[in-house]
């Protein structure tokens, strides 16, 4: 399930998923990049094991932005929370650049401390779903008025646009409708979100074909990819296999717990 932040917490944090996994067996499940940081919370101590690097990860860890999909297998039932930032979310309430994570997990307790860990225990503990999200709020809330962060209008500006042209804007249109240089916007980019703008614009494109993907089943390939803003089918299935590593009818027949997490 989804949930929405406080209001007061909604500029970093765009939502939080609980969800449980109920299985005896080992389930694979593939993630793929959302333009999104998140942490994750496992609280049942069950093996959630990374496969392309057959590591095992801590309880809570910070998953950075990915630029290509990863797999991971989860091993007997389990429940599982996830804070999604806001693109520039993390950096605004930790200060530590996004770039720094990308295609990695980081132990949450490197990050946040002690801290983290008596929120972890609180979050297991917990008997509903309003009482996690209350815990997170409360969380949050502190560490937002531990930071002197401010918005970057500039940055917020570029965002507002990409999301609103659906991704099918280039990073030179970006650039002269907001008025800002192209090495700025990179250094922005880096720092607080962690990708290239040209790759959260394809995220973008990619993730709204998606939408009309699972809504508009009645219409043909062809013409939802020229809706998304690709040039042809081919380019369309040339990007979904390079982010997600399927073709969109295989994406389709997939359980997904999410957008971006599915099972294989």
């Amino acid at each position: 399930m989804q949930y929405v932040p406080a209001p007061n917490l909604s500029k970093h944090i765009k939502h939080y998923l609980l969800f449980e996994i109920s299985n005896s067996e080992r389930k694979r499940y593939r993630h793929f990049s959302n333009g999104h940081d998140g942490l994750v919370f496992t609280l049942k101590k069950n093996e959630f094991v990374l496969l392309n690097t057959k590591s095992i990860l801590p309880e809570t860890f910070v998953l950075g932005q990915i630029s290509e999909n990863q797999d991971f297998q989860i091993n007997g039932t389990t429940a599982i929370a996830i804070v999604l930032f806001q693109p520039f979310g993390f950096f605004g309430l930790t200060g530590i650049h996004s770039s720094k994570y990308i295609n990695d997990f980081e132990d949450s307790y490197l990050i946040f401390g002690k801290e983290i860990l008596e929120l972890k225990e609180r979050l297991q503990l917990s008997s509903s779903s309003r009482e996690v999200i209350n815990y997170f709020n409360s969380f949050f809330t502190k560490k937002l008025n531990e930071t002197n962060y401010v918005l970057n209008p500039c940055l917020m500006n570029t965002l507002k646009l990409a999301h609103k042209k659906r991704g099918d804007i280039s990073v030179n249109e970006l650039c002269t409708q907001i008025g800002v240089k192209e090495r700025k916007l990179q250094r922005l980019f880096s720092e607080q979100i962690g990708v290239s703008p040209k790759k959260y614009v394809r995220n973008i494109k990619l993730h709204s074909f998606l939408g009309l993907l699972r809504n508009e089943s009645h219409s043909s390939l062809t013409e939802l990819s020229l809706e998304a803003g690709y040039y042809d089918q081919a380019h369309l299935i040339k990007e979904f296999k390079k982010t997600i590593g399927f073709n969109p009818s295989t994406y389709l027949k997939t359980q997904r717990l999410a957008v971006n997490l599915i099972e294989f």
